[in-house]
């Protein structure tokens, strides 16, 4: 990195380093040769379970551990996720859910997208019936996706949680505003809205639905002129347009996004996505098609590696 002191270190503290990195990587080899020995020998009791959990600390990612620790929990504790209303079986798996929940919490710091740590807390969500843990949860993945909201295995995870909790859909309607206020490039935000606003307005009139869509037009304006070359969002806007198909007002609608558009290409003559959606709105339009192939050009200038995937989905050839 630029501006940033390198540290000189003498002879001595180099080697100091080095001992130390000996003494972890041969602790590590000795903590997991251990638990898996003990894996080898099928030895599915607590000490396993705490061999196991050594070496996860230091390398939440094995994934062969995990799941040497929930063939270890179903021998202790039975196989089969407690059932709905068995409140007994629920509570007596409750102390060995909640070592794993910490377990992992302690491993999503070390790592938050580590695929085995999350498979295992929704494993342990789903086989301890741990409806108690639901607010914990919505809080930590809160939590979690502030300091990362493109943590994908974080927003699969909360989208876990939220069904099991029984969330009502204006709610995370509401988290995902929230996080795409925080960061206009939030992907997976945008993408839930897509998921949310069907599941809301499944009863509603054309003209709610129709109104809905004009709202979140709006709230995609503010975001390309903030990012024009942020993606996310210009994803999204193709899936609000598309939900306008045969509706009486899509052409006004088309075409005041297109003016919203150039006006954008005012400012950001080299934007790709606001070139690449002034194409698609001017073919939609049924504008003439040399005025779709001058934008065409424009973006084969600014995207030559893509000029043949443009000229294909728009339906225009390009000339060399």
């Amino acid at each position: 990195m630029h501006n940033v002191k390198k540290e000189n270190l003498s002879e001595e503290r180099r080697a100091e380093k080095r001992r130390e990195n000996v003494q972890r990587a041969q602790r590590y080899t000795a903590l997991s040769r251990a638990a898996m020995e003990r894996r080898a020998q099928g030895l599915y009791d607590e000490e396993s379970l705490e061999a196991a959990a050594r070496v996860l600390a230091i390398n939440p990612d094995m994934a062969t551990l995990w799941n040497f620790r929930r063939r270890a929990l179903c021998h202790l504790h039975g196989a089969e996720p407690a059932a709905d209303g068995d409140e007994a079986a629920a509570a007596a798996r409750r102390p060995a859910c909640e070592v794993e929940f910490r377990l992992t919490q302690e491993c999503l710091g070390a790592n938050p997208k580590s695929y085995p740590v999350w498979f295992h807390r929704e494993w342990v969500m789903k086989w301890g019936r741990c409806a108690w843990q639901h607010a914990t949860d919505l809080k930590l993945t809160t939590k979690l996706l502030q300091l990362d909201e493109r943590n994908f295995h974080c927003w699969t995870y909360r989208r876990f949680v939220v069904r099991e909790a029984g969330v009502g859909a204006d709610a995370e309607l509401a988290f995902t505003g929230d996080k795409i206020a925080q960061n206009f490039s939030n992907y997976s935000a945008w993408h839930l809205r897509s998921k949310l606003l069907p599941q809301i307005h499944a009863g509603s009139t054309t003209a709610a639905w129709e109104g809905t869509l004009k709202a979140e037009l709006e709230l995609l304006r503010n975001a390309f002129f903030t990012a024009p070359e942020d993606q996310s969002a210009w994803f999204y806007h193709r899936w609000v347009l598309g939900q306008l198909e045969g509706s009486e007002g899509r052409d006004e609608i088309l075409r005041a996004e297109l003016a919203m558009v150039d006006e954008l290409l005012e400012l950001e003559p080299d934007a790709k996505w606001p070139l690449a959606t002034a194409a698609f709105l001017g073919r939609a339009l049924g504008d003439r098609p040399a005025d779709v192939e001058s934008r065409l050009v424009e973006l084969k200038r600014v995207d030559p590696m893509r000029a043949h995937y443009y000229e294909a989905s728009l339906g225009v050839e390009l000339g060399s």
